[in-house]
């Protein structure tokens, strides 16, 4: 996944890229982790389908939001296909029986049990790997037909990235940077 384009390459921007793409790269690689490990779900990230945007509205039918501040704040959320979650949660219970509706209370707790792994995973790696901390909020999980949810306003960077279950079925992963170490407010 590359963040830097020609247009980005000039002066601090492209610092501050490459300082939010750690951070970023982290929460990707924790939830395909989380997925496959705890959800016994191999997924496929199609990084190369990743986006860059300032402002994204997420659609789906089932999603789970984490916020994170400390050195570096955002927000990260993962966003299910009711099939998608459905499978993945299925898989992760150990069904015998597919689950059928994203709204059955073991579907939901499964979204807040994968968004809360994902949070500590992307976390303790940044930390890790270049010594920046923050603090997890609480796990949000939202359950309907279609939701739709606007991710930060001006001066985030927001990467979405699509992945796919082994049946076919879809789930985003979308992550903002609101700021890190480099700059006190991200301004792109």
């Amino acid at each position: 996944m590359s963040f830097n384009s020609p247009a980005q390459q000039t002066g601090n921007m492209n610092i501050q890229r490459s300082e939010a793409a750690k951070i970023i790269k982290n929460f990707v690689a924790a939830a395909e982790s989380v997925i496959t490990s705890t959800g016994q779900t191999k997924v496929t990230g199609r990084t190369k389908a990743a986006t860059i945007t300032q402002h994204a509205v997420i659609d789906g039918d089932a999603a789970g939001a984490l916020s994170f501040e400390g050195d570096y704040g955002g927000q990260f959320i993962i966003t299910f296909s009711k099939d998608a979650i459905c499978e993945i949660t299925s898989n992760m219970l150990f069904m015998e029986t597919p689950y059928k509706n994203h709204r059955d209370p073991d579907v939901e707790g499964a979204i807040g049990e994968i968004t809360n792994q994902i949070g500590g995973m992307g976390r303790l790696k940044i930390n890790e790997l270049t010594g920046w901390k923050a603090v997890n909020g609480i796990p949000s999980v939202i359950v309907g037909e279609n939701i739709r949810w606007t991710l930060y306003g001006s001066g985030a960077l927001i990467v979405h990235v699509p992945f796919t279950t082994p049946e076919m079925n879809e789930l985003y992963v979308e992550v903002a940077v609101l700021h890190h170490p480099m700059i006190r407010e991200m301004k792109i």
